[in-house]
């Protein structure tokens, strides 16, 4: 905060959106929450693996959706968003077929609630979607396809697909639904997207450090932490040829005016 960066907390599921809300409370500014079921924690698993050239391990429960109890944290003035909710087919490649084709299936449905509630408290939707495999547009496909549904009967729902790892024609297709994207320091070692951010308009693009993970360059190897986010914010600049100090500020005002805050 003494440096000039704001953050939100994002809930995984009702426990640490609970405590994102109580973390934010503390402070008049600066701090906020946002309150969701993570798609993996609908399942119950250990999770051990190497991803971006990084050691990830994590625990998840099954936790059951509750509508209600997360519209009455969503109430709260301090929880600026839903989410963090989506599609992540990625964790779901050592289920048997009929297995993972039913986590699909609770997935799509926990995630069109999620939109639902965020159209119900007026709050924009923080979308996670991972595809099964690198080229494999599977969970993005289907996640369009709910947006445009949700769109349909709620024109006013709004959001942002973080850490975006889509095409160029999934981010046109976001930018149509009045969605932004968001990219993390990945970008800084990854060139995948390069195409999308030079050609994605800067009022449709934000930043973010989805810390603890994918710490940028140069701190690779090390905790992220949300100060690191000006290092894809100089990515950006340097991809599309203006200067730091125009995508800080437009990225600002694009996170303020999404979030409200």
């Amino acid at each position: 905060l003494k440096a000039g960066v704001w953050l939100i907390n994002v809930g995984s599921q009702y426990s640490t959106s609970e405590r994102a809300i109580r973390m934010a409370q503390n402070y008049e500014e600066g701090v906020y929450a946002a309150v969701g079921l993570h798609p993996i924690h609908l399942l119950e698993g250990h999770y051990d693996s190497s991803e971006l050239d990084e050691l990830v391990k994590f625990k998840t429960k099954a936790e059951e959706f509750d509508f209600e109890k997360y519209s009455e944290l969503a109430k709260n003035p301090k929880a600026v968003a839903v989410g963090e909710t989506g599609l992540d087919y990625f964790h779901l490649k050592d289920l048997s077929e009929g297995e993972k084709a039913r986590a699909k299936e609770k997935q799509k449905e926990i995630f069109a609630k999620h939109l639902e509630l965020a159209a119900k408290a007026k709050k924009p939707a923080i979308i996670h979607c991972r595809d099964s495999s690198f080229g494999q547009k599977d969970a993005y496909q289907d996640m369009l396809a709910i947006l445009k549904e949700a769109k349909k009967k709620e024109p006013k729902l709004k959001g942002v697909n973080h850490f975006f790892a889509g095409t160029l024609n999934e981010a046109e297709i976001l930018f149509e639904l009045d969605f932004l994207i968001s990219f993390t320091g990945v970008i800084t070692f990854v060139k995948d997207w390069n195409e999308v951010i030079k050609i994605a308009p800067l009022e449709k693009i934000m930043v973010e450090t989805d810390a603890p993970y994918v710490a940028p360059v140069p701190y690779r190897g090390k905790r992220n932490e949300p100060l690191y986010v000006e290092e894809a914010a100089k990515k950006i600049a340097e991809l599309k040829g203006v200067s730091f100090e125009e995508v800080a500020r437009q990225t600002t005002l694009n996170a303020r005016a999404l979030f409200g805050i």
